[in-house]
């Protein structure tokens, strides 16, 4: 595929030795100004890290005699000076900062990198946002306790085992959700459609490590293919059942992305390189500078032509849109289901000299009509909404686990969406 690269040049500050006074503070602010004015160690591997825009100068290092004002008031005259710890106060202050700019963002200390690492990997099966204070679902992943509770995309986590969620980071909603498998855990939901509370109780579990891809045949011999994520793995096996598809003959493909939240970047573009002709545009990124701006295109490999439509909902997001999106705009795919969630950004994360890493947004996707995906999302080109009480009952069964032979009349009864796209295939 071609593209452009931009690398920003690395100015990572040296480190410096941990004393209890105003010093102390400027030193651990001034890796973020470093990061905003000529990039830091990145440790994304993601493509396009270009420089970020350098801030004003006068307002950042203003904003620093501030803090360094008000930390001397502090130890100065609080009645507790032995109170102003330096260290965990300044992480705080500053992770507030940062979360204050936007919700997304985040600033992790090196211990809880270490911990997300190391710690219990059992989880409920949930791919969350953050939106109005709280943690949302984006969608439960297939095969997970989360979907055979049937959770739905845009609900609200209010509280996990009685603890407040308001304000909660990722990391903590995360660290919250994971435990022991088979332990049970208690989720406080909100549906945002009906405004109706309840708890969830649930069984955490291990994450199977297969890749999301299901392949069926459907009537008139319509390939169905459940795509779950975009990771290497998954598109690789994409492939490998659009391949099949071919083999078998069928005269249209359905794709499934049905709380499909994503998955890489990079690999994103491969899976659409698959549906498009070669220099077909697919996302362009765009960051804080305008000549930053970097398009993605169709790369020469493997083409698969066959009519496509593809299956949306409200937990399609991020990569899954921006895949969609390619196809749409570039007139290659119909969609068809309910509005997108609306989530589009390239996410970086920048090792600080202290070993914390700051996480945040660096550039927005855009589709190739040139609208942006973030907080818009993708309007299916055929709209078929279900009630409420369906899209649970379909989010509980999954969205894969049919026998088309055998269950093809209860199916088409209660799926409208997939059977709209397979009477578009079969007319």
């Amino acid at each position: 595929m071609k593209r452009r690269r931009r690398l920003a040049r690395s100015a990572t500050p040296s480190r410096r030795r941990r004393v209890p006074s105003p010093v102390l503070v400027v030193s651990c602010l001034v890796p973020l100004l470093a990061v905003a004015a000529t990039g830091a160690d990145r440790s994304s591997s993601e493509p396009g890290l270009p420089r970020v825009l350098t801030p004003d100068s006068s307002t950042a290092f203003e904003s620093l005699s501030r803090f360094t004002e008000l930390l001397e008031a502090l130890q100065k005259y609080y009645v507790q000076p032995s109170r102003v710890r330096t260290g965990p106060h300044t992480t705080a202050a500053l992770r507030a900062f940062v979360r204050s700019v936007d919700p997304e963002a985040d600033l992790l200390t090196s211990e809880e990198i270490s911990s997300a690492d190391t710690g219990a990997k059992a989880n409920v099966g949930l791919d969350l946002a953050i939106r109005d204070d709280y943690p949302v679902i984006i969608a439960p992943r297939d095969e997970s306790p989360a979907q055979d509770a049937g959770l739905l995309a845009g609900e609200q986590l209010v509280a996990i085992d009685n603890r407040s969620m308001l304000h909660a980071r990722r990391v903590e909603v995360q660290q919250f959700l994971r435990g022991p498998a088979s332990s049970p855990v208690t989720l406080r939901i909100l549906d945002t459609a009906t405004h109706a509370t309840r708890d969830v109780r649930l069984q955490r579990a291990e994450r199977s490590s297969a890749p999301g891809i299901v392949l069926k045949f459907l009537t008139g011999r319509i390939a169905y293919c459940r795509v779950t994520e975009f990771t290497h793995a998954a598109v690789e096996a994409l492939h490998t059942a659009m391949a099949r598809a071919k083999e078998e003959h069928a005269p249209g493909v359905i794709l499934d992305l049905r709380n499909n939240a994503g998955g890489k970047f990079e690999a994103t573009q491969v899976a659409a390189s698959l549906f498009l002709p070669a220099g077909a545009p697919i996302v362009a990124l765009e960051y804080a500078n305008p000549s930053q701006r970097t398009s993605f295109v169709s790369d020469q490999g493997d083409k698969f032509t066959a009519p496509l439509v593809l299956l949306v909902n409200g937990g399609t997001a991020a990569e899954a849109e921006m895949f969609a999106a390619a196809l749409q705009d570039n007139k290659r795919a119909q969609l068809v289901g309910s509005k997108t969630f609306g989530r589009g950004f390239l996410t970086t994360s920048v090792t600080l000299s202290d070993g914390s890493v700051l996480s945040l947004p660096t550039a927005y996707y855009r589709r190739p009509s040139d609208q942006m995906l973030d907080g818009t999302g993708l309007t299916p080109d055929v709209v078929v909404d279900l009630p409420r009480d369906t899209e649970r009952l379909l989010a509980h069964i999954g969205f894969a686990t049919f026998n088309w032979t055998n269950d093809k009349n209860a199916v088409l009864k209660t799926d409208g969406p997939l059977g709209k796209a397979l009477s578009l295939l079969t007319r």
